[in-house]
């Protein structure tokens, strides 16, 4: 039985014809990739996952953020289209005796890599292979050593976050090639 209204051969005609026009304006096109992410509010919105704490400055007025507990996640977007190799700032919470600061760097649950970190900010790169990265969102994870709270380590202090690494930003970047 039909209804009055009904127009299934239009609607039939039409969808096609909207997925060309989503598909001619770029509304399917390939995502656009992470390439870097400073640890401020604008660059981070949406990024930040568990472990991260709120939005810092040094003296010199750069943006950072702590990492709390002994892991931090960050979700990134990828073409994977290749080998990445990811560079990022930063520098261990430390304490008098502390112990070195590892960070293991994860990708979508694959171990990449561990490192030991200086104790001043330093710049940090890992070369992560094509297959470990997904078309879309990528989760990375960053896995310490420790974690300890200011106010239970540094005389006077008065912080009780459980701090492990300060992070001043991070890039993704397409491996250069080896010149011969």
């Amino acid at each position: 039985m039909r209804r009055a209204g009904f127009r299934a051969p239009a609607m039939v005609l039409a969808v096609p014809l909207i997925l060309t026009g989503l598909i001619l304006t770029g509304a399917c096109r390939t995502p656009e990739e992470t390439r870097s992410l400073n640890f401020d509010p604008e660059t981070t919105t949406g990024a930040l996952g568990p472990g991260w704490d709120g939005f810092e400055k040094t003296e010199l007025g750069d943006t950072f953020v702590w990492s709390h507990g002994r892991e931090a996640r960050i979700t990134v977007v990828s073409r994977a289209d290749g080998d990445r190799l990811v560079r990022f700032r930063c520098w261990p919470f430390g304490f008098p005796g502390a112990p070195p600061q590892t960070l293991t760097l994860f990708v979508n649950d694959q171990k990449i890599d561990a490192l030991t970190l200086g104790g001043e900010p330093r710049v940090y790169g890992l070369a992560v292979p094509r297959a470990v990265w997904k078309k879309g969102a990528n989760e990375l994870k960053f896995v310490f050593a420790y974690a300890e709270s200011p106010k239970d380590r540094l005389s006077g202090a008065t912080d009780e976050r459980t701090l492990s690494t300060a992070f001043d930003w991070l890039e993704i970047l397409r491996p250069q090639p080896v010149k011969k």
